[in-house]
Parts: C-alpha cells; structure tokens; sequence
C-alpha cells in the first residue's frame, strides 16, 4: 500500500469513528463524551519517520470537518475543533516518539508511564483549552464543563486505541497470529470471549453494580496474551459498557440518572481500568523483552564459544587440525574399544622451499591451501586432517587398513599432480608430495604412531620424492 493510500484509510476511519462517536454520545452541539477518532490519526504519526506525517494532518482535519459537517451541520466552530484535534495529535507524536522501541506504547512501565501523562493531561488538555474555548464562544456552552468533558473524552480515547492501531499498523497483530499454533489462537479468541461474556453480564444481567468482576479477566488476558492482548480486552469492554450505558443499563445507570453524570462516572471507570492494566501488560511485555534479550545474549554466548573453541583447535591458514586437536582426536579413534583398524599418513609438499624462494611467501600459502582443498576432496567425512608443521601434514584414516591406506595416499598423491595450482599470473604451478603411511598397533601412544609415519615419510623422501612408503 502507497503512502496516499494508507493516508485515505486513515482518513476513512478517522471519519467513520469520528461520526459514530457524534452519533452516539452528542447532543449535536456541545463536546462528544468519548473521542477516539484521534487515536488512529496518532498511531499513523507514531508509525511514520519524523517529518512525513503532513499528509495525516491533511487527512484528519478532512475526515473530522466532513464529520462534524455530517452530523452536526455546518458551524463556524467546526474547523476550529478540527484544528484543536490536529494540535492534540501533533503534540502528543511529538513528545512520544522519542520513547517509542519496538514493543511500542507498552514495551515498558516507563514507557507507559510517558504514555498515559502524555494522552491522558498533556496533549487533550492543551487541545481541550481550544476545543472548550470554540465550544463557549460558538455554541454557548460552559467553559469548564467542556474543557472537563474534551480532557476526559480525548484522553480516554488516544489511550484505548491508540496502542490497539499502532500495533495494528505496524503488523504486530499479523505476525503474532501467524506465529501461532491453533491451539494458541483458540486460547486467545476463548480469553476474549470470556473477556466479552463477563463484560455483557456485569453491564446487561448482573442486578446489582459489579464494575469490579471486570478486572479479573482483564487481568487473565494480560498475563496470557500480553500487551498485544490487553488493548482488545479494554475496547471490548469499552464498547460494550459504552452502548450499554447510553442504553440506560449496567452499574454506570444504577446510581446515576443524568446523561452527562453517566458519562462522567463511565469514563472513571474506563481511566481506573486503564490506570490498573496498562502497567501491568507493560511490565509483562518488559520483562518478556528481558527474556528474549537474555536468550540471544546466551545464544550469541554460546556461538562466541563455539567459534572460539573451532579458533583454539584450528590452523588459521589452511583450517584444518592444528596439532593438538589432531592429536586429542588421534587419541580417541586409538581408543576404539571396537578394534578398528586405523591408519596414518604423514605427507609434506615436495621442493616447498623453492616454492617460497621462487615465487613468495604469498604463492606458497596459497599452496598450502591448494593442497588442503585437494586432500579433503579425496577424503571421507570422517577422515581427519591436521597440519603439524610448516608444510607437513597428517592425515588420519580410522576404519581404514593397512594396504587400503596406501592406496589412499597413492590416489591423493595422483590428484595433486593432476591440479596444479594457478599463480596470480594466471600459470600453472605443479605440486607434489611425498607421504609416508603407518598402521596403529596395540599399545602404541600418539608421538610413537606419528614417529613411525614421519619415519616412513623421509624413507619416501630419500626414495627420490613424489612417492609412498609404508613402515
């Protein structure tokens, strides 16, 4: 979706909240006693980079003027609350965003705490001396009364939904539900029904006032689903005691007769809930986040220590074995209560110092590196590879007999001569090598098994170089 397009819808629903409110809760002329139209118009700011929201200011002041012009009629008062409302918006994005992480508008009780001072006073009280001001002059009303009635009425609207579409926007809702088993979703829309079933029954069944049942489920929500689950329970009991009390039914109706004092009294109850369960689903969703902070850190530990055992245990050069760990992993296979035949190889580049003297150090690691790649593609998986010297390498063949390794010795020798390496010119270079082979015998410990192969690799040597001897 373009950015035009998600500021229409913005606009649309601004517009559609913002008429169903007007509808619902106002008289035509004074100021409606719930406003949430704001907090989708502000969850769109929150989800934008600094300095491209013009077009959501442009959209809400349309959405609430064509609002109020359809509900109301045409006034003079009209734009200036359009104007009052993009001051709420304005200010409160601006003093929230700073504090604003990937957990959005609960991520923490600081975070909250910010929140509910921001929305609740500071934004809808600088737009309610405004909004109370239009009401006064243009429509005659009382000033303190509607300045009373925008304060509560805002702030309880930005703080209801404002959490619910920012986390909408942001595809918090999507993500959540598609990384979900069926059995979670199923947990989720039960904790939401009952959430819904207590609410009809304290507002439309129960015979006596029982606002305080209300926060029981509520509370049940947070701890299961989270912040992402507090905001829907709070809107559906919101909506509910909303039509209910405007109905003349519920706890709100019992003790209080007047519109406006119902009015007053059910957005009590709403910032008394709100003060209750926005903290603790903070809290819940802070001390989640330290959870999975902790779980990378460990993990990221665990990688730290894994690369820095490979590094403790590997030549840096080529890769392979360095001598110590080749010889931990000679000791194991020699302890194979199995019996199983093992074999060594004991191998070094023929005339590598000319290599060095002719064409550098640089060509001669990079031989090295030739002839690693080489003999792990003759080898098995479970072969190993070690390098013990400058150009000396050992090769340990577990399972593997006595004739067998020669053989393997031979065919890597074979394919050394058959890939020379390519010099940074672009020509060949041949390479060869010399290898000495040995078989385990009982009682035979790490050095002897190595000294016999080294034996038999200078035998090889003194043979004339490019062959195999077998001790």
């Amino acid at each position: 979706m373009t950015a035009r397009s998600a500021e229409c819808v913005v606009g649309l629903l601004s517009f559609a909240l913002a008429a169903g409110t007007i509808y619902l809760t106002s008289d035509g002329r004074d100021i409606a006693a719930v406003w949430p139209a704001n907090a989708i118009l502000l969850a769109a700011l929150l989800d934008r980079r600094p300095g491209t929201g013009t077009g959501v200011f442009v959209a809400g002041f349309l959405a609430n003027l064509a609002a109020n012009v359809a509900m109301r009629g045409p006034s003079a008062g009209l734009p200036l609350y359009g104007l009052c409302n993009l001051v709420e918006i304005g200010v409160a994005a601006r003093l929230l965003r700073p504090s604003l992480g990937e957990g959005g508008l609960l991520s923490a009780p600081s975070v909250v705490g910010r929140f509910m001072v921001v929305c609740g006073l500071v934004a809808p009280g600088l737009s309610g001396v405004g909004g109370a001001a239009t009401a006064w002059l243009v429509y005659g009303q009382d000033f303190q009364t509607s300045f009373t009635t925008w304060l509560f009425s805002d702030g309880l609207g930005l703080l209801i939904l404002t959490p619910f579409f920012l986390a909408l926007l942001r595809g918090e809702y999507f993500r959540c539900f598609s990384g979900k088993d069926w059995r979670q979703h199923a947990e989720a829309a039960g904790l939401l029904l009952l959430n819904a079933v207590v609410a009809y029954g304290v507002f439309y069944l129960a015979a006596r006032p029982m606002l305080f049942v209300l926060f029981g489920p509520v509370m049940l929500v947070s701890f299961r689903l989270g912040r992402l689950g507090t905001t829907p329970a709070v809107l559906i009991i919101a909506a509910i005691g909303a039509v209910a009390t405007m109905d003349g039914h519920g706890p709100i109706a019992m003790v209080a007769s007047d519109p406006r004092e119902q009015a007053v009294l059910f957005q009590f109850f709403l910032a008394a809930l709100l003060l209750t369960c926005l903290p603790v689903a903070a809290a819940l969703s802070a001390r989640g986040a330290r959870f999975t902070s902790l779980s990378r850190n460990a993990e990221d530990l665990r990688a730290q220590r894994a690369e820095l055992a490979r590094l403790a245990s590997t030549d840096a050069l080529t890769g392979v074995l360095n001598r110590a760990a080749f010889g931990a992993t000679a000791a194991t296979a020699m302890q194979d209560p199995t019996g199983a035949p093992l074999s060594l190889i004991a191998l070094d580049l023929d005339l590598f110092k000319q290599v060095n003297d002719r064409h550098g150090h640089r060509t001669g690691d990079r031989a090295l590196i030739h002839l690693v790649s080489v003999l792990q593609t003759g080898l098995r998986e479970q072969d190993a590879i070690g390098r013990v010297g400058g150009d000396e390498f050992l090769v340990l063949l577990p399972g593997t007999e006595f004739a067998k390794a020669e053989a393997v010795a031979a065919r890597l020798q074979e394919a050394l001569r058959r890939t020379p390496m390519m010099r940074d010119d672009g020509i060949p270079l041949p390479l060869a090598m010399s290898c000495g082979v040995a078989q385990h015998r009982p009682n035979m410990n790490f050095e002897d098994f190595v000294h016999v192969a080294d034996m038999a690799l200078y035998d090889a040597k003194r043979a004339g170089r490019r062959s195999v001897s077998a001790a």
